[in-house]
C-alpha cells in the first residue's frame, strides 16, 4: 500500500469519527469508510489498480493515529496481511521495519441499516451540479426551514430537506414532512450540510437508490479530488405513521386516552 495514500485517506476518515474505520481493499481501489450517524455513511476511495485480492478490516483509532501522525511522513513502505480478524501492518522507514498488529471485532463498528448498500459508491449519478450551485440551494432550503419554524410554528422535527427527482427536474427545498409523490424524499438538514463538507469539489453528483422499505431511499453525493472519489450516503426520513397531513402541514395525532 502507498503510505501517502493511506495517510491521506485515513486522515480524512479519522476527522469524521472517534471509532474504528473500515478499510476495504479490492483489485481496483482502496476505500476507507466511516459511520458518523445512523443515517449517514462517508467514504474515500483511491482509484488505482492494487493487484490485491478483496479484503476488509477495521482500523482502531490508535492505529489510525499512528498511520497518520507526524512519523507517518517518514514511511517509505507499508504492507498489510490479514487472517480472519487479525491484521498485521509492516511499516518501513529510514530506521528499519516494525509491525503493528491488532484484532478487530465486527460488533465494534456501528453499521446502520442497509450499510452494505450505503457503503458502495454509485457507478453513475443522475444529476451533476457545481458545488456553488448546490451549496446555495441547500442554504436557501435551510433558511426556508427557519422561516417555517419561526413564522408557521412548525416543530423542527417535522421539517426536512426535500430532494425532488421529477422527470427533467431536480429540486432541493426545505419543507414540512408530508406524504405525497413517491419521488420526493426527505433528509435531515444536518446530514445534508455534513455531506457537502465531505464531498466538497468542483462538481457534485447525486444518485438515489431505494431500500427494501417502501417509501425510503438512500441519497448519494459524490465528487472527485485528484485520484480520489469522495462520497457519502444519507438514509431518508419516512413520515411517521402517527402523523396526519392537513393542508400540507404536519400535525401529530394525539391518541385517545381510552
Amino acid at each position: 500500500m502507498n503510505p501517502r495514500v493511506v495517510r491521506q485517506g485515513l486522515g480524512w476518515a479519522q476527522s469524521w469519527t472517534d471509532g474504528p474505520i473500515l478499510c476495504v481493499i479490492t483489485p481496483e481501489s482502496i476505500r476507507f469508510a466511516v459511520v458518523n450517524d445512523q443515517r449517514f455513511v462517508a467514504g474515500w476511495e483511491w482509484l488505482e489498480q492494487t493487484g490485491a485480492p478483496y479484503r476488509f478490516f477495521l482500523i482502531p483509532p490508535f492505529i489510525a493515529s499512528t498511520l497518520t501522525g507526524h512519523k507517518a511522513y517518514e514511511f517509505t513502505g507499508l504492507w498489510v496481511r490479514t487472517n480472519r480478524n487479525h491484521v498485521a501492518v509492516t511499516v518501513q522507514d529510514t530506521q528499519g521495519e516494525y509491525v503493528l498488529q491488532w484484532r478487530w471485532q465486527a460488533a465494534s463498528f456501528p453499521a446502520p441499516a442497509f450499510f452494505e448498500q450505503m457503503a458502495q459508491a454509485p457507478e453513475e449519478t443522475v444529476e451533476r451540479q457545481t458545488f456553488v450551485a448546490i451549496a446555495d440551494a441547500v442554504h436557501l432550503a435551510i433558511a426556508n426551514l427557519g422561516r417555517l419554524e419561526a413564522i408557521e410554528e412548525f416543530d423542527r422535527r417535522q421539517l426536512a430537506i426535500v430532494i425532488d427527482f421529477a422527470p427533467g427536474h431536480f429540486k432541493i427545498d426545505g419543507q414540512p414532512i408530508t406524504l405525497g409523490d413517491e419521488k420526493r424524499y426527505y433528509f435531515d438538514p444536518r446530514l445534508i450540510m455534513r455531506g457537502l463538507e465531505i464531498v466538497r469539489g468542483r462538481h457534485i453528483g447525486f444518485a438515489i437508490a431505494p431500500t427494501p422499505i417502501p417509501g425510503q431511499s438512500i441519497l448519494y453525493m459524490t465528487s472527485e479530488r485528484d485520484n480520489w472519489r469522495l462520497y457519502c450516503s444519507l438514509l431518508s426520513i419516512i413520515p411517521d405513521e402517527t402523523i396526519h397531513i392537513l393542508s400540507h402541514r404536519v400535525r401529530t395525532i394525539r391518541r385517545p386516552a381510552w
